[in-house]
């Protein structure tokens, strides 16, 4: 089995896979405990990780105990599953294992990656394995966070999966524009997208979900655990 690592901006997230993700949690206590709990119960024979966090001593540390090969991703590791040429140097490993994850999982069409976490990200792939670009921009929590930071009196709104359309105070107008903002800019990502590519499929990730407009036809795939399939393929 597999011991698969996600460490984004806001968290750490693990899970352990055979032939399919078996376990999954937050990390909510040390690295040496969560190990030590985990190969407790499973027959982990390899790990694999995904960070875009500064350096932690405290996991190099207790991956070095466990005595088992560590694969720590990067842009430098190739997909198993395809030959993709033009992965762009730098590109960060929560993004590349998610596109792994997609790819994995529809090797044959044209691929819209959205990762809706902290920010949200997006990575189209075509069905050749050609990466065409990607785009990043704020999350819904980091919109709001910004809007109450860099003004004097809006307040400080805590993000929702949901919002009417309209606001009936400050608040609720804030969120408004944060979610439906966040949603507008996909479906618009997604209707350019298809004119160009009519075999798209899109897979979303990330910690906030989000329901699109009946007209969208294409393939929608939302798959918590993207990262981690990415991860488990290696």
């Amino acid at each position: 089995m597999k011991l698969l690592i996600d460490i984004g901006n806001t968290s750490a997230k693990l899970a352990v896979a055979d032939s399919d993700i078996v376990h999954f949690e937050r990390l909510q206590e040390s690295w040496a405990d969560a190990f030590v709990r985990l190969t407790g119960k499973y027959d982990i024979t390899s790990v694999r990780v995904s960070t875009v966090a500064a350096e932690d001593k405290a996991l190099h540390e207790a991956l070095a105990t466990l005595g088992i090969p560590v694969l720590w991703l990067t842009y430098e590791v190739p997909c198993p599953v395809k030959p993709v040429p033009n992965v762009p140097q730098g590109l960060g490993a929560d993004r590349w294992a998610a596109d792994i994850g997609a790819i994995a999982q529809d090797p044959d069409h044209t691929l819209l990656i959205i990762d809706a976490g902290t920010c949200i990200t997006y990575d189209v792939i075509t069905r050749d394995g050609h990466i065409l670009g990607g785009a990043i921009s704020p999350g819904v929590q980091l919109r709001l966070n910004a809007m109450h930071e860099h003004t004097a009196l809006l307040p400080l709104v805590s993000a929702t999966s949901e919002a009417a359309l309209m606001g009936h105070d400050t608040p609720t107008s804030m969120l408004s524009a944060a979610v439906n903002g966040a949603r507008f800019e996909m479906e618009g990502y997604i209707r350019t997208l298809l004119r160009d590519y009519p075999d798209l499929h899109v897979f979303i990730t990330g910690g906030n979900t989000f329901q699109f407009s009946d007209t969208i036809t294409c393939p929608i795939t939302h798959d918590p655990y993207l990262v981690f399939r990415g991860l488990m393929a290696l």
